[in-house]
Formats: structure tokens, sequence, C-alpha cells
């Protein structure tokens, strides 16, 4: 089950998540990323950092 923590990409936020899957999980990633961080279009690069911090 794929899973992200907010922190293992720098920021200073507790917020973790879970998904069945991938895709799942990026939903949940731009929710959070939209409601607590006030981010409502994710750059390409944080998109990939995201990526690489996700964890199997």
């Amino acid at each position: 089950m794929p899973s992200f923590k907010c922190r293992d990409i720098g920021m200073n936020c507790g917020w973790e998540a879970s998904a069945s899957n991938v895709d799942e999980l990026m939903k949940k990633i731009a929710e959070h990323a939209r409601e607590a961080h006030g981010i409502t279009e994710i750059p390409q690069d944080l998109v990939e950092k995201v990526k690489s911090a996700i964890k199997e």
C-alpha cells in the first residue's frame, strides 16, 4: 500500500496518508496541499519530488 509523509519532502508538517494505489494517494496529497498549504497548482518539480517520496 503506497504511503506518503509531508515531512519527507522537507515540509514542517506531520500529515501522512496511504491509499490502495498511487493515483488515489496523489489525489489525497493534492487535496492536502490545497487545504493545508495553499498550493492550488502543483508544479511538475514538486510532483516528481512527491512521487519519489512515496513508499510502497
